[in-house]
């Protein structure tokens, strides 16, 4: 597991394989292939998120599409729109936006995105 420390600032394209934390702050595009992405309590991402399993305990303005699972841990402050099988928000989670669990919408946005990298490379 990686970790991206609290005076860490990463700008543009995240890309891993492997579990990520983010303790620092994030702003751009982040995609985790297959594996999970946590916003840690220090956290600030501002991104659009493509990966499997998102946990978010920090704050967080942007989208989030998860092929299995989005959840919003208490204290999580967000700001955007979700898109998952499974979106789990915990008591105590800030959340203003979106959410759309429909699997047709969800195969289309990660198709549209993963072509949009692959055009881009």
């Amino acid at each position: 597991m990686t970790t991206i420390g609290r005076t860490i600032v990463i700008s543009g394209q995240l890309t891993s394989g492997e579990d990520i934390t983010v303790q620092g702050r994030v702003n751009g595009h982040v995609q985790v292939r297959e594996s999970s992405l946590t916003i840690g309590e220090q956290g600030q991402v501002r991104a659009d998120i493509r990966g499997t399993r998102v946990l978010v305990k920090g704050q967080l303005k942007g989208s989030i599409v998860a092929s299995e699972r989005i959840e919003l841990a208490p204290g999580a402050n967000v700001e955007g729109s979700l898109s998952a099988n499974r979106v789990v928000l915990v008591d105590g989670t800030r959340f203003n936006g979106s959410i759309d669990m429909d699997q047709r919408t969800i195969a289309a946005r990660l198709a549209q995105f993963k072509a949009s990298q692959e055009a881009g490379s």
